[in-house]
């Protein structure tokens, strides 16, 4: 092992292995200072290392990004990455980048330390490690040049960056010559170049700060060299997009245009920096640089989303209205030049006609896109799912259940939620649409029925001509029944002896056809078997189904046949009779046939309402299948779902209306028992479901304070969903996210909906007020800065809440205790007030174990469990505004404090003892859900009763789950 020290300052060495066959040798390197170095040696040295080493290895490690850009696939309908290439790609190309690392060590260590490239050599080195994501080699690489190359006074290394060394001027960049002769024929020094690769490898590595402060520096480097600032630029916008600062990132993105390789890489980033300039809010900047992209990119697929993004963003100052994009959108695809890219053309057009509220225009424009997809399954599966997601929301189910299949049988959808979506809705689909087509059928079967005699046999006699056909019969025989033995019969002349051609039969084209017509009139579509006279087989072939190869019945069949024990119609018709047999002629029968409808629609509601999650559509088909009968078996059932669904979607007047149906008709029955014993959900599937699941997750979001993540996880939720599985409870936290970050005009959009969506939500009258109060905020805030408040002055003793006198009793497994009559019934339900000197008084002692007293005073403790403290606050908020209106003649206070990152507790009180703060959570927790803190679910808060001492004791080991133990123990059943 050779570590070269000669040039560099301390604690900057860098380590280079010898190759095998050279561990015994004294090799050039080690040589440097020994052999006079004279032009010649100088330039064959030069020459030698350049074109051996250097030269290979850059090339070698240029094809290695070359081939992971040429293996990167972008989605343009979403962010692309800062790079066209990934360095997970690069780093599998590990017996390459080996390869540069050993042309890099061999170059060094082959050859005179004093020639012009071993600082391109060590940072092509620190190059070659960044690709193979060794970030720690890498940037030792880095420094090793930073400090070897650095700046020198007679051999010297001088301080980097000092005022002094630099006559005044902050610079850490080497001066580069700027004659023609440097400019043109000289390879430049690689120091400068790489401060921006130790900027770049401090970003990958998360360490932001250390990237931005260098280059910061850089920036403000007189000596920093101009043909890097383009490089400077780009290391900034980098810098910038990791951060999520997207305006900057755009801007700085823009001044290092010129460094694209080529004109798709510039046509690439310009579409990047519309994307960032999009989500900083500069539409104009956005619409403009797409267009700039769709203008000169040659990329077909780049051009065309980059067009349709022009157009979903709005009109630009050129004043095209969004119609005269579409239709110059819709003239690409008639150019031959776009021939292979117009499912994508079509794709884009559906999608622009989508939000211009076209919805026929838009089917049309995505079955173009199917039938002109040449060999693109990804775009085929996106068309489809795209398709059957407006026929979803058109309520066109059959078609709807045709095109999820589609896609299913397409596959490759890359995208994980919309596989999710399709995972969720092409199953439920295809059982809503069995159910449906069963309604379809018993609709036709009472449309024939009801029709008059002569009528219903005509298309009775014409139906079964239809059946036999397709079967391979014959028509039925009409004709008298003469015997064939006394019967004059032509015989038909197969080999017509009259016919022009000469050919022998079977290679006359026209007399085989002539004798097939002949056979398939007289005998109908027979099976080319053995046998094939004999109807026994015939009727047993065609009432064998595909894929029963048995003859057995379908199962979905099975279970939607009758089930009070009627036979189904024969599968084969030989007659009118068996035809009317299946027909609700009678009473009973048209009885039965309402009943198999009503049942349909039922189990459909089911599925949309326990799967699907859309309420809307479940409400249909309950109010369908009560349209049909009165008198369903699922009738006590679906008046419960109706009550379920206009409760999730916060329609309470109709939601009354079904149950006062149900109180009616079903008094004692299961369902109304269910209600009252607090069970409004039909089922645990339903709670279960993606959307149901996605929304919950994006609740705790707001609610633990990761607002970002739950904004983006909102947009891609609504983007998917809509707003059917939105909740007030979602909406008013949000909307209170909005009012702490003052985006006051949010914030009312969102309360807004929640009075418009949920009229009948407890949280209803909280969002007026709040609303009420965001639109006088600009009052409220210049009334209270005017307002001028005389303090009165503070004495010399402090008042203290918590007892701070330790309490020693043992701990009870078991409290006896008589509950007042009322809380507010106690005069000694005040704080506890102890004046302290705070000077000569030490503090108390913290005992060292929980303890338990009945007698001591006690506060309520409301336990907030991940809750941010924005939200923390509205809970002390809830609660002081209950206590003013509930306990209006006692003084409880409350008070915050955050015990540890997760729990945040909120103290009531303190009460004069355990008594009075039982009695106070017994009257206020059946509250909290629907009047205090209607916005918070259940399980992000909890009741318990703790002491002043064991609160100190607490706020110093934070240790929850103990105190709970012995809270439990000691009041058991109560927390």
């Amino acid at each position: 092992m050779i570590c070269w020290l000669s040039q560099a300052q301390k604690g900057t060495t860098i380590t280079l292995k010898k190759p095998g066959k050279y561990e015994n040798r004294t090799l050039p390197a080690e040589q440097s200072d020994t052999k006079k170095f004279g032009p010649v040696r100088h330039a064959l040295q030069n020459m030698y290392t350049h074109y051996n080493y250097y030269f290979n290895a850059n090339a070698l490690l240029n094809d290695i990004v070359a081939r992971a850009k040429a293996a990167n696939k972008d989605d343009y309908t979403k962010l692309l990455p800062f790079y066209n290439y990934s360095l997970n790609t690069t780093a599998q190309s590990g017996s390459d980048i080996d390869s540069v690392i050993y042309h890099c060590t061999a170059g060094v260590l082959l050859h005179d330390l004093r020639n012009d490239w071993i600082d391109n050599l060590y940072f092509l080195l620190g190059k070659a490690y960044f690709y193979r994501k060794n970030f720690d080699s890498a940037m030792n690489a880095f420094q090793y040049v930073n400090y070897a190359w650095g700046p020198k006074d007679d051999g010297y290394n001088l301080p980097i960056g000092s005022n002094a060394t630099n006559k005044g001027e902050l610079t850490i960049a080497t001066k580069e010559k700027t004659d023609v002769w440097h400019k043109t024929a000289v390879t430049p020094p690689s120091r400068n170049e790489n401060f921006l690769w130790m900027a770049r490898t401090s970003i990958e590595t998360g360490n932001a700060g250390r990237a931005g402060g260098l280059l910061e520096i850089l920036r403000n480097d007189p000596k920093f060299p101009e043909r890097l600032q383009p490089d400077l630029h780009e290391a900034l916008a980098y810098l910038f997009y990791n951060q999520k600062r997207y305006d900057s990132a755009a801007t700085h993105l823009g001044e290092a245009l010129d460094n694209a390789n080529n004109q798709l890489e510039k046509a690439r980033w310009e579409y990047l920096m519309a994307q960032m300039y999009h989500l900083a809010g500069n539409d104009e900047e956005a619409v403009k640089y797409f267009n700039r992209c769709a203008d000169h990119t040659p990329d077909p697929i780049m051009e065309v989303n980059a067009y349709f993004n022009s157009i979903n963003i709005g009109n630009d100052s050129t004043g095209a209205t969004t119609q005269q994009k579409l239709d110059a959108l819709l003239r690409m695809a008639k150019k031959d030049k776009y021939v292979l890219y117009r499912d994508i053309i079509y794709y884009a057009a559906a999608q622009v006609e989508l939000q211009l509220g076209n919805n026929d225009e838009a089917i049309a424009l995505l079955k173009k896109s199917i039938a002109n997809n040449v060999d693109n399954p990804d775009q085929r599966s996106k068309s489809f799912l795209l398709l059957a997601d407006v026929e979803y929301n058109q309520r066109k189910w059959m078609n709807a259940h045709n095109f999820y299949d589609s896609t299913q049988a397409a596959g490759n959808l890359s995208d994980s939620l919309e596989m999710d979506r399709l995972s969720t809705r092409q199953p439920a689909m295809a059982s809503i649409a069995g159910y449906l087509t069963a309604v379809d059928k018993e609709d036709s079967l009472q449309q024939v029925a009801a029709m008059p005699e002569a009528q219903r046999t005509a298309y009775l006699k014409k139906t079964l001509r239809q059946i036999r056909r397709s079967q391979g019969l014959k028509d039925e025989d009409n004709t008298p029944n003469i015997n064939p033995a006394v019967q004059l019969q032509t015989q038909a002349n197969l080999f017509d002896n009259t016919a022009a051609s000469k050919d022998w039969y079977f290679n006359n084209t026209a007399l085989k056809s002539s004798g097939f017509g002949a056979f398939r009139q007289q005998w109908g579509n027979r099976p080319n078997v053995d046998n094939w006279r004999r109807q026994s087989d015939i009727t047993r072939m065609a009432m064998q189904q595909p894929g029963s190869p048995d003859g057995d019945t379908d199962s979905t069949d099975a279970e939607n046949g009758d089930e009070n024990g009627e036979e189904a119609a024969p599968a084969m018709a030989n007659s009118i009779e068996d035809l009317e047999a299946g027909l609700p002629l009678t009473p009973e029968k048209l009885q039965q046939s309402n009943e198999n409808i009503a049942k349909a629609y039922f189990h459909s509601g089911e599925v949309f309402q326990n799967e699907l999650q859309n309420f809307p559509a479940a409400i249909e088909m309950y109010q369908q299948m009560n349209t049909v009968t009165d008198s369903s078996e699922y009738r006590e059932q679906s008046l419960f779902n109706l009550y379920y669904c206009y409760n999730r979607l916060g329609k309470r007047a109709s939601a009354d209306s079904a149950l006062a149906v149900l109180q009616r008709d079903y008094r004692n029955g299961q369902w109304l028992a269910k209600l009252k014993n607090g069970s409004i959900a039909p089922s645990e599937s339903s709670e279960k479901s993606p959307a149901t699941q996605q929304y919950e997750k994006i609740y705790n979001a707001f609610i633990e304070g990761n607002f970002n993540e739950a904004q983006k996880q909102k947009e891609i939720a609504d983007s998917q969903y809509g707003n059917s599985y939105w909740t007030p409870q979602l909406l008013y936290i949000e909307s209170i996210y909005y009012v702490s970050q003052r985006e006051d005009s949010s914030a009312l959009k969102q309360l807004q909906n929640l009075q418009d969506q949920f009229p009948s939500s407890p949280l209803v009258e909280k969002a007026q007020t709040m609303a009420d109060v965001i639109r006088r905020r600009p009052q409220i805030e210049a009334y209270l800065t005017k307002l001028q408040i005389k303090r009165n002055v503070d004495t010399t003793t402090s008042t203290v809440l918590v007892n701070t006198t330790p309490v020693e009793a043992p701990i009870k497994q078991s409290v006896e205790y008589k509950k007042p009559d009322s809380v507010i019934s106690k005069p000694a339900n005040k704080p506890v007030a102890v004046n302290l000197d705070t000077v000569a008084v030490k503090a108390p002692e913290v005992a060292k174990t929980f303890s338990f007293n009945a007698a001591d005073s006690q506060y309520v403790a409301l336990v907030l469990d991940k809750v941010a403290p924005v939200y923390a606050t509205e809970a002390r908020n809830a609660f002081n505004r209950y206590n003013k209106q509930t306990f209006y003649n006692q003084t409880i206070n409350t008070s915050s404090v955050k015990l540890d990152d997760r729990y945040n507790i909120m103290l009531i009180g303190p009460f004069t003892d355990a008594a009075a703060a039982l009695d106070y959570i017994d009257k206020t927790k059946p509250q909290t859900a629907g009047r205090i803190l209607p916005w918070l679910t259940a399980d992000k808060y909890g009741f318990l009763m703790i002491s002043p001492s064991n609160f100190r004791l607490l706020n110093e080991n934070k240790d929850l789950d103990t105190y709970r133990s012995v809270i439990q123990k000691a009041i058991p059943d109560k927390f």
